[in-house]
C-alpha cells in the first residue's frame, strides 16, 4: 500500500514537472513570437523606404534581445547568492552593444548624414525585446505603438537630387520657379561645369508637412518637363 502511494506521489510529480516545462516552452515560444512581430512591424516600416537595415535585422535584433532577458530571467536561480548575479546586467550590455550595429547603418555622403532613423529604430527594438523578454506584454505594445506612430506620422521627406542642365541658365531660380512647393526647405545647392557645355546641379529637398506625401514620382515628373534638363537622379535620404 506504501509502495502505491509513493509510486502516485511519484508520478504526480513528475506530471507536475512536465506541465512546468510545457508551459515554459509555450511562454518562451510565445514571447519570442511577439517579438518578432513586432520587430517586424518597425522593420516593414524601414524596408519600404528603401533604408539598409530591414524586417529581418530588426527582428533577428528583437529576437535577440528577447532570448538575452529570457536569459537572465531564468538563470537567476542558478546564480542566486553569487556576485554580479544580478540578470539585468544581460540587458545592459544589448542596450550598449545595439551601437555597433546601429553605427553601420549610419553614412556620410558629402554634407548629407543618412541612416540616423534606422540607427535609433534597433536601438528601439532591441529595448522593445527586452521588454518582451521580461513578459512586459503591456510596455512592449505600448513601445511599439508609440514608435510605429513617430515613424509614420512625423515622417518628413527628404530627397538629394541632381540632374544636367544647359550653361546660361539660372539654376537655382530654376528649380524654385519648377517645384512650386510650399513648406520646403532647399538646402547643400552647389552647381558645376562638366565642361561639355552642361553644369550639374546638385542639391537636397526636404518636404514640409503639407507636402510630406510627394514622391520621386512626383518631383521626376516636374523637372522632366524643364527644357534643357537631363540625366535626372533622385536620391531618398
Amino acid at each position: 500500500m506504501r509502495a502505491n502511494q509513493n509510486f502516485i506521489v511519484q508520478v504526480s510529480e513528475e506530471a507536475n514537472c512536465l506541465n512546468y516545462h510545457l508551459t515554459l516552452f509555450l511562454e518562451v515560444i510565445a514571447r519570442l513570437l511577439l517579438a518578432m512581430c513586432i520587430g517586424g512591424g518597425v522593420g516593414w516600416e524601414r524596408a519600404r523606404s528603401h533604408h539598409p537595415a530591414g524586417m529581418r535585422t530588426h527582428m533577428l535584433v528583437t529576437i535577440g534581445a528577447a532570448i538575452v532577458m529570457l536569459l537572465g530571467s531564468q538563470t537567476t536561480g542558478e546564480f542566486a547568492g553569487t556576485a554580479n548575479s544580478d540578470p539585468a546586467r544581460l540587458g545592459a550590455q544589448v542596450i550598449s552593444g545595439i551601437g555597433f550595429l546601429g553605427a553601420g547603418t549610419i553614412m556620410k555622403e558629402g554634407r548629407s548624414i543618412r541612416g540616423l532613423t534606422t540607427a535609433a529604430t534597433l536601438w528601439v527594438s532591441a529595448c522593445l525585446g527586452l521588454a518582451i523578454g521580461a513578459g512586459q506584454y503591456i510596455v512592449s505594445l505600448g513601445g511599439f505603438f508609440v514608435a510605429m506612430l513617430t515613424l509614420r506620422l512625423f515622417k518628413f521627406p527628404r530627397f538629394e537630387i541632381s540632374f544636367l542642365c544647359s550653361t546660361g541658365m539660372d539654376h537655382f531660380q530654376l528649380v524654385c520657379q519648377t517645384l512650386e512647393f510650399e513648406s520646403v526647405n532647399i538646402s547643400n545647392f552647389t552647381s558645376r561645369s562638366t565642361g561639355e557645355g552642361q553644369i550639374c546641379v546638385r542639391f537636397e529637398l526636404y518636404l514640409g508637412w503639407q507636402k510630406r506625401c510627394l514622391g520621386t514620382a512626383d518631383i521626376l515628373r516636374r523637372l522632366s518637363d524643364i527644357p534643357g534638363v537631363s540625366g535626372i537622379e533622385i536620391n531618398t535620404l
